[in-house]
């Protein structure tokens, strides 16, 4: 193998494809990534068996071949090069060493056997394929992630429920006191349903950029689901099992509605976290009266913190308490200058969405004080 490359588009390939790797493994090729050099391009990959990145380069191939190398050395050593070309080339006696040449900088490197290298999670002909923009399933994902449970109790609440449903792309999220809903008219025409791994949902998170022109293809079957975007590729096992029927626990009748700006909600329920958060459950209380909404937290050691939001309230006046936390994160990224909470009573879930767009939703439980 010889080929030479970009310094600073290789180190940019292996910063994105090293996250993949397994920190923990007694395999030393799953600790590595694997570099292929063929015709004008390379291409490297990693996996820790459950999800994997592929990405795609263009270089200078002199002698096409593949080669497994530490990632974390090669990673950052590449990082650490001056602007310029960097070449690798296999040495012609010892084929498991590499020579890495920037300049009047040589450096050595041991590697590993290509064929010790696992297959990357793949989908093969019978997968439901589509194609949605960035920026779209981006917006989508940060909506509902905040929701997957971290606990592995019930592994299947580690994962996002992606579905599709009357060529509505539906994502769906939940740890047993919150649950996140997102639904957009993606023109999808097979219908499916797969519980991506929260990994691989933070791993899109960080990866998909805020572009509408450009396209993230994506193909899922019943073991696995592959993203292609731009030249990188991100597949993963699914998370086996069954979601829960989500439809269900969704509320249809209301005894409170309350519609309020959603900076000055987030601002006010953020204030009440620092005494809330040195409490216990993060409590925060709220009070429906007329025309506001009291904010009430209370710290034993720290103190008092009594706020209001003004607010367009219907229906019944009552007291509902909640872990403050929960609120702020279904807030962070709903989108809208207003928000609606629709309240099914002081010991019953609340209902949180834009105003007037029924496309996103959370549904947080409140606290029951023993």
């Amino acid at each position: 193998m010889n080929f030479s490359c970009d310094k600073e588009v290789f180190s940019a390939a292996l910063s994105m494809v090293q996250r993949a790797v397994a920190l923990k493994s007694p395999l030393p090729a799953l600790k590595g990534i694997l570099i292929s050099a063929q015709q004008d391009k390379i291409e490297l990959k990693a996996t820790d068996l459950e999800f994997g990145n592929r990405c795609l380069v263009k270089a200078n191939v002199v002698d096409p071949g593949e080669i497994v190398l530490p990632a974390k050395l090669l990673t950052e050593f590449v990082r650490r090069l001056p602007a310029g070309q960097v070449e690798l080339k296999t040495d012609e006696q010892q084929g498991m060493k590499v020579h890495i040449t920037s300049g009047k900088i040589k450096f050595d490197i041991t590697g590993f056997a290509a064929d010790e290298f696992p297959r990357l999670p793949e989908t093969g002909e019978d997968a439901a394929e589509f194609s949605v923009s960035e920026s779209l399933l981006r917006e989508m994902l940060m909506q509902t992630e905040v929701a997957i449970a971290r606990d592995e109790t019930r592994r299947v609440l580690t994962g996002l429920l992606m579905e599709n449903e009357d060529e509505k792309l539906k994502l769906v999220s939940t740890d047993g006191h919150r649950l996140a809903f997102r639904q957009a008219n993606a023109g999808i025409k097979d219908d499916f349903k797969a519980i991506v791994p929260g990994k691989v949902v933070q791993e899109l998170i960080k990866t998909l950029r805020d572009q509408k022109d450009e396209k993230v293809n994506v193909a899922v079957n019943k073991t696995d689901i592959v993203f292609e975007m731009g030249g990188l590729v991100i597949s993963s096992r699914l998370v086996e099992g069954k979601y829960p029927p989500y439809q269900q626990i969704i509320p249809t009748e209301f005894k409170s509605t309350v519609t309020l700006e959603t900076k000055e909600l987030s601002s006010a329920l953020d204030r009440a976290e620092v005494i809330a958060r040195e409490g216990a459950n993060n409590l925060v209380k709220l009070s429906l009266g007329q025309g506001e909404m009291a904010i009430n937290s209370v710290s034993p050691d720290i103190g008092v913190l009594e706020d209001s939001v003004d607010a367009e309230i219907s229906g019944e006046e009552m007291e509902i308490r909640f872990n403050v936390r929960l609120l702020l994160d279904c807030l962070k990224n709903m989108g809208a200058e207003h928000v609606k909470m629709d309240f099914t009573g002081p010991y019953s879930p609340c209902l949180v969405t834009p105003l007037n767009d029924h496309n996103c939703l959370h549904l947080v439980l409140p606290v029951r004080l023993q």
